[in-house]
């Protein structure tokens, strides 16, 4: 018999490339090729070579920038929780080409502990007359973020938050029983819609003359688990679903949600 070797011989090769792979997979965001040269210690030039091949398997992917990122199929191997810190940390890089592409006020949102929470919101480089507060939960009914979740969320899971918020209209707004039960009821019509659209649209309903669209970013299990929405003006802001906003929208979320291996539910 031969005898049992201590060390088994592998290939050097793939231990590199996944050593790469977990080196952009800790650090939890897009990172330069000569970032990942250094933290290997190997050349540039080696390094490229490996992360075209970690590409072209789906463990990364390489934006219009040149930086390098987890990809698809990497997320799907990820635990569920990097999946969301690797989907924030995406969204929030895309930000600031989404408002120099539309020219409008976008803001990335994720679900808190009552409704959706603004992580942060990036204008465009002319004046701004309104913008929105990063402090507390979105409300639900009367915002495009909020149909946006609520449509591709459990309705069981915000239906709490909905009669929170349709008592509270209530009393700001007098409303009666009657006015409140249609108010809900609409609102629940609302969100097929939404979900054969993809996208939500608020035209005034929260506040007057503003004009918003929210499109959701989901991960490989369906499950909508953040928000990219924008809002202005409705005098230079168009509500036509077919809008040159809304369909940027709807592009970048796309692109975002096929990039952690996600899926429309």
């Amino acid at each position: 018999m031969k005898p049992v070797t201590s060390q088994r011989r592998g290939i050097q090769s793939l231990e590199i490339g996944i050593r790469l792979f977990q080196d952009v997979h800790r650090l939890g965001r897009p990172v330069t090729l000569s970032e990942l040269a250094r933290r290997s210690k190997m050349p540039a030039s080696k390094v490229h070579r490996y992360c075209v091949s970690l590409i072209r398997t789906g463990l990364l992917h390489q934006d219009g920038r040149g930086l390098y990122s987890i990809g698809s199929y990497g997320f799907q191997l990820s635990h569920a929780e990097a999946e969301v810190d690797h989907a924030r940390a995406l969204a929030l890089a895309a930000l600031p080409d989404l408002v120099s592409e539309t020219n409008e006020t976008v803001f990335l949102s994720e679900w808190g502990e009552a409704g959706p929470r603004i992580l942060r919101v990036v204008d465009p480089a002319r004046p701004i007359s309104i913008r929105p507060t990063t402090t507390g939960e979105i409300p639900v009914l009367l915002s495009a973020t909020g149909r946006v979740f609520a449509a591709f969320m459990d309705v069981v899971r915000v239906t709490t938050l909905i009669d929170a918020e349709i008592i509270r209209l209530c009393h700001e707004q007098t409303l009666s029983a009657r006015e409140a039960r249609m108010r809900k009821q609409a609102f629940l019509r609302q969100l097929p819609d939404v979900r054969r659209r993809g996208i939500a649209r608020t035209t005034g309903e929260r506040y007057r003359g503003l004009v918003s669209f929210a499109v959701p970013i989901f991960d490989p299990r369906g499950r909508v688990i953040l928000a990219l929405t924008a809002f202005g003006l409705a005098t230079t802001f168009p509500s036509a679903w077919d809008a040159a906003v809304p369909r940027a929208l709807l592009r970048c979320a796309s692109d975002l949600t096929r990039r952690i291996g996600g899926r429309k539910p």
